[in-house]
């Protein structure tokens, strides 16, 4: 659920599209140097003749001194360990905390198991932690599969009657006979299933894994399904879940098309058009336009969309082309967010609806183009009636310097409403004075402030940001009495020329100051 206060946290604070980086490889080490490493032997042991008798006595003392030892650095540990503040810890508590742990860290639990027989036992009577059915990296060939399968067993039946978390990477299985027996034994028990995950190579795969998700729905509150773009281009798509969903509120869809979800989801709160994100490209995914329009204006639920790296495929006949079109209504939708989607595809998507309840805004440009900004002049010149409560305009690689800076400082000037405003990675790197000089800059002969309701101003990722641009804006809208609000809030990330005298002086003028 989307929080209905929105926050100038979110501002500025743009990751990298690319989620999954891929690590080197370790080095094995060269058996021949390896059995090269022979440890130097003492001198006094070269002597070839027999040990002396007092040696020997002295030697047989030393080992049963060590196994002493030994048993009492052990009696020691079992002393300490019955007297610890943790054996005290009730098991309900310690079993919560169990929860929490292997929430956060699903490779917890088998070393939580480990630690005593008093939390093993905890551990087994915790259903809740044996709920994470994860295929990934972990393991090996050719014994992945079947230690896969005795782990899906044993977590199915430890986990009782609570809700199951499964996410099925099918780059890590070998053959499709696999995932059918995956499919099989997970079948009966998906109808508890919260969060389902699955990756597969092509459709071929998918379709698998649509022949055992019948049970799939009544616990279903997160989806995401994922196509690896290269294999699947050439195939057919189909739907994958078509029972009714009552509790789905998160749909992600990785390169797969919306007829992947049919079915009616009156929860729904989230949804995410995005490309393969395993590795950077410059490919679009492409999506029927009409399709996206009803899917999204017909759910009265949805809060948030993000749209990334797509173009929009027409036929003709949207209400776009017509001379006395209306707008589709977007009656719920609060954050809208387009990631490497070229200004046309941008413009032709905030052309079509009316967005009355949509708060925050957020735009990422290619920075490899140089595509104009004449999208946000269309937004801003029918803001009041189609955009009535924007607040938040957050841009990533946009390109605001020299000519470009007129038409944003234009649209600018038709967004009053806006209160906060986030500018990252800008194509040159350098955001240039100008632009804080507009903000600054007392207006003359009646003319309003830009953003006269400005409280929250973030940068990220702007080589030239030294701080002074920004003390001399905060400065002078504090001075600018009751016409303009005063600059509540500033993050500066990644801005690494920032001077520390001004942020000392930011800090004593600006409620809240963030230096990443």
């Amino acid at each position: 659920m989307l929080s209905r206060t929105s926050s100038f946290d979110d501002l500025a604070t743009w990751d990298d599209v690319v989620l999954h980086s891929i690590q080197p490889a370790m080095s094995p080490v060269d058996p021949i140097e390896d059995e090269m490493e022979i440890e130097p032997i003492e001198p006094m042991y070269i002597d070839p003749r027999p040990v002396l008798p007092e040696v020997a006595e002295i030697d047989a003392g030393i080992a049963d001194l060590e196994a002493k030892l030994i048993a009492l650095r052990h009696r020691r540990c079992q002393l300490l360990a019955s007297h610890s503040l943790v054996s005290y810890i009730p098991e309900e508590i310690l079993s919560r905390v169990f929860e929490i742990g292997v929430h956060e860290q699903n490779g917890l639990l088998p070393v939580l198991s480990l630690v005593s027989r008093h939390w093993r036992n905890v551990a087994l009577s915790t259903p809740n932690i044996w709920t994470y059915i994860c295929l990934d990296s972990d393991g090996g060939y050719p014994a992945r599969h079947s230690c896969f399968m005795r782990k899906l067993r044993v977590y199915l039946e430890r986990s009782q009657a609570c809700k199951l978390y499964v996410d099925l990477d099918c780059r890590y299985i070998e053959q499709p006979h696999e995932l059918q027996q995956m499919m099989a034994e997970l079948e009966s028990h998906l109808n508890r299933c919260f969060y389902f995950r699955v990756s597969a190579i092509d459709w071929h795969w998918m379709d698998i894994v649509r022949n055992g998700v019948h049970r799939l729905g009544p616990a279903l509150e997160a989806i995401y399904l994922g196509l690896d773009p290269s294999d699947s281009e050439d195939q057919a798509p189909f739907t994958v879940l078509s029972n009714p969903c009552p509790n789905l509120r998160s749909v992600v869809l990785e390169h797969a098309p919306l007829i992947c979800v049919r079915t009616q989801m009156p929860s729904l709160r989230v949804l995410h058009l995005i490309r393969d994100q395993r590795y950077p490209s410059s490919s679009r995914i492409s999506m029927s336009f009409k399709e996206l329009v009803a899917v999204t204006c017909a759910s009265r639920t949805l809060e948030a969309l993000r749209i990334q790296s797509a173009q929009f495929l027409l036929d003709g006949d949207e209400s776009v082309f017509k001379s006395a079109r209306g707008h589709a209504i977007f009656s719920q939708l609060r954050v809208l967010a387009f990631n490497h989607v070229d200004a046309n595809n941008l413009a032709l998507f905030l052309d079509a609806g009316t967005f009355p309840c949509l708060v925050r805004l957020a735009v990422q440009m290619d920075a490899s183009s140089s595509e104009n900004m004449h999208w946000l002049g269309r937004l801003s010149a029918e803001s009041a009636a189609r955009f009535p409560v924007l607040r938040h305009l957050d841009l990533k690689a946009c390109n605001i310097d020299g000519a470009a800076l007129v038409p944003f400082v234009q649209a600018l000037h038709q967004l009053p409403s806006l209160t906060g405003l986030g500018l990252s990675s800008p194509p040159t790197g350098h955001l240039g004075g100008r632009l804080f000089e507009q903000l600054r800059s007392r207006p003359t002969d009646g003319e309003p402030w830009i953003l006269p309701h400005l409280q929250a101003l973030c940068v990220q990722n702007c080589r030239d940001i030294s701080g002074h641009e920004l003390l001399q804006v905060v400065r002078a809208r504090i001075a600018g009495g009751p016409v303009v609000v005063p600059i509540r809030y500033l993050k500066i990330s990644q801005c690494f020329g920032l001077d520390a005298e001004v942020h000392q002086q930011l800090t004593r003028i600006v409620d809240s100051v963030h230096v990443y």
